[in-house]
């Protein structure tokens, strides 16, 4: 009788540690996942111009796992200049690629480890401000 109730109370016992690392596992996946939507979703914010009103995004990722694709345009009563610099500093675009009209388009590709990402921004004079249009692809090796 003593041995059946030390391997009943060795089983609860084994039953216990398993549903608690089973917790713990579960814990660690969602804290995981938690952490990379915030890393992915301030990735996609690093786009927006300091105080701009966002007016349309679109997320393109049929190319999953390989890349994916984020264009977003945005609004902003600045300067051109302040504009066109904050961009520049900011995806390292240099000079100008291309100029048309009021508009100008900025380009940049940056390898770090097995990413690559390469970004265009243009930027146009509008009469009410200046109209922004970032693209952003993202490609893993």
């Amino acid at each position: 009788m003593k041995a059946s109730n030390s391997i009943s109370a060795e089983k609860t016992y084994n039953q216990r540690f398993l549903a608690s690392l089973g917790i713990l596992f579960l814990i660690c996946i969602i804290a995981v996942g938690f952490g990379l939507v915030s890393l992915i979703k301030q990735d996609r914010q690093q786009a927006q111009y300091p105080g701009s009103v966002p007016i349309a995004a679109h997320s393109n990722y049929k190319s999953l796992p390989r890349s994916y694709r984020w264009d977003d345009t945005f609004r902003t009563d600045d300067g051109f200049r302040a504009v066109y610099e904050w961009y520049s500093l900011k995806f390292n675009t240099g000079a100008e690629s291309r100029a048309n009209g009021s508009c100008i388009l900025l380009e940049s590709d940056d390898e770090f480890f097995l990413v690559e990402r390469f970004v265009s921004v243009v930027i146009c004079g509008a009469p009410e401000g200046q109209l922004v249009f970032v693209s952003r692809t993202t490609t893993f090796k």
